[in-house]
């Protein structure tokens, strides 16, 4: 998976269709480059749909989760391939693991490529990226969103080299991974991968509300012709703050201006103007850097 470049699929459109469409909405950025309208289809090769359990037998995953240690995960035999389907018994069960947090790498897929410690030996764990058109269609981006998250807040959007951060417990589906020189990885190829849960271990005494966080709440996130973002932090400094919209196929629709009240309060109202029903998943940057992501329908 790593090492396989993103790709791009530029959408074609007309000059007006994409003049109609960008100028419906006030404050949207102009256009530049044909770029407004990527399809960001991500990885796609080596078993993706098994990584984003998407898969046929991707409903028969166990997902009660399973405490165990990475000890165990690590020395499983396992018998990596690019082209197997779901392994059976390996990768049909979710478990959750008690470990540390030691790099944070962007992979050029766009997932979020976590190293997880037990303090000797390592193991990957992956988010995907949910605005990824495969990721937007399997029925656990909500988790994939609520991952990326806590990632963003807890450790930072870009890369981390050092992560310091308390104990973890990572949840998260068995994935067996081929060999490509990837940072952290196991000795039997072993990932958690999806993620789809992140918290401080309980040992910690730490509660999410115990670190800095922002807050996002989008009321209603089901609606029919508008809807209200509002976004406040005590500790983020907002500074040229936007908002994407994306379909579920990975087309960015929208590119919005949210306007900053005193660098740490967005209070916006959003409106469909000529976006089909349906669902869309909505990225809040900050200065470039990926503050947010979610989820809204419109009916």
């Amino acid at each position: 998976m790593k090492n396989k470049k993103l790709l791009l699929l530029p959408l074609l459109f007309s000059s007006v269709f994409t003049g109609n469409l960008f100028s419906q909405e006030q404050g949207v950025i102009p256009a530049s480059n044909g770029d407004e309208n990527k399809n960001v289809l991500c990885g796609g090769i080596e078993r993706w749909a098994v990584k984003v359990l998407t898969d046929a037998a991707a409903a028969q995953v166990n997902y009660t989760p399973k405490l165990t240690t990475m000890d165990s995960l690590i020395h499983i035999p396992t018998n990596p391939s690019t082209i197997a389907p779901r392994m059976a018994g390996i990768e049909f069960q979710n478990y959750t693991i008690t470990c540390k947090i030691t790099i944070k790498k962007n992979e050029d897929d766009n997932d979020y490529h976590l190293v997880l410690s037990s303090g000797g030996e390592t193991m990957v764990g992956e988010v995907p990226d949910p605005v990824c058109s495969a990721a937007a269609s399997s029925a656990h981006v909500n988790e994939f969103i609520a991952s990326r998250n806590w990632v963003n807040t807890h450790i930072g959007t870009g890369g981390v080299a050092n992560v310091n951060i308390a104990p973890v417990d990572v949840t998260g589906v068995s994935f067996v991974d081929v060999y490509h020189g990837q940072t952290g990885a196991a000795p039997n190829q072993m990932e958690i991968h999806p993620i789809l849960d992140i918290r401080f271990s309980a040992a910690t005494g730490l509660t999410e509300s115990s670190a800095p966080a922002f807050r996002v709440r989008v009321n209603p996130s089901i609606f029919s012709e508008s809807t209200n973002f509002r976004i406040t932090s005590d500790h983020e400094i907002l500074g040229a703050c936007t908002l994407e919209i994306f379909s579920v196929t990975g087309n960015r629709v929208k590119e919005l201006e949210l306007p900053v009240s005193g660098k740490n309060d967005i209070n916006y109202t959003f409106s469909r103007n000529g976006l089909t029903g349906g669902m869309y998943i909505y990225r809040i940057r900050n200065n470039q850097s990926i503050l947010y992501e979610g989820k809204i329908i419109i009916q």
